[in-house]
């Protein structure tokens, strides 16, 4: 993180920042901090040392099994196994792996934030919006955002949560329909600690550009 930051200590940056993470996945990690500059939580998504070279490794072992799985899955069915079988399931590969490594970079991330949080004002959907990106602490393999408190969607009682129900199912068809670009949701109240689902009393509805 200090590297990505540019810094030789990250109390130059944060005044609070949690040992361990808050969350955690297969691609990255997620810290809670304090701005040392003026006190802002913030949730600081790192990226996992070498994710990228894992990634590609994957890839590369999908790609060689992918014409034998295609072969054996046509077996099974009772059908011959032509070479646009072959093609067709190495390039859905392709196409799976393309999406994931775009999900490494972590300033496309942030741009996609910000422009869907644009879009959803642009739409009216004022019950609709993204994370606050700390553009000054974008990186290739760190992202800040503001950090929000709630409790988890899935674990609240609340009798409006039938009604954010409706209020996400609008945002991700004008998602997948119009504006082109699919991210993760989450409910809150301010801005988004966009790591987990979360809910609370002013009822909006926050999305984060990536899952971890």
């Amino acid at each position: 993180m200090k590297r990505e930051l540019g810094v030789t200590n990250l109390n130059q940056i944060f005044s609070e920042l949690s040992e361990t993470p808050v969350a955690s996945a297969s691609i990255g990690q997620v810290y809670r901090g304090k701005l040392a500059e003026n006190g802002k939580d913030v949730a600081v998504k790192v990226q996992r040392p070498g994710i990228l070279g894992e990634i590609a490794l994957d890839l590369h072992v999908l790609r060689i099994l992918s014409p034998i799985q295609t072969k054996l899955q046509n077996l099974v069915n009772g059908l011959k196994t032509s070479q646009e079988d072959i093609d067709l399931g190495i390039a859905l590969v392709d196409e799976w792996g393309r999406g994931f490594v775009a999900e490494t970079d972590y300033r496309l991330e942030a741009q996609n934030t910000i422009d869907f949080e644009s879009a959803m004002r642009k739409r009216g959907l004022d019950a609709v919006c993204a994370p606050t990106v700390v553009e000054g602490l974008v990186r290739d393999k760190v992202l800040t955002t503001e950090w929000v408190e709630g409790t988890r969607l899935d674990k609240d009682a609340s009798e409006d949560v039938p009604r954010l129900c409706g209020v996400a199912i609008n945002a991700y068809l004008t998602m997948l329909l119009d504006t082109g670009v699919l991210v993760s949701l989450y409910i809150a109240d301010v801005i988004s600690n966009p790591y987990a689902l979360q809910l609370n009393t002013n009822m909006h509805t926050i999305f984060s550009l990536t899952a971890l």
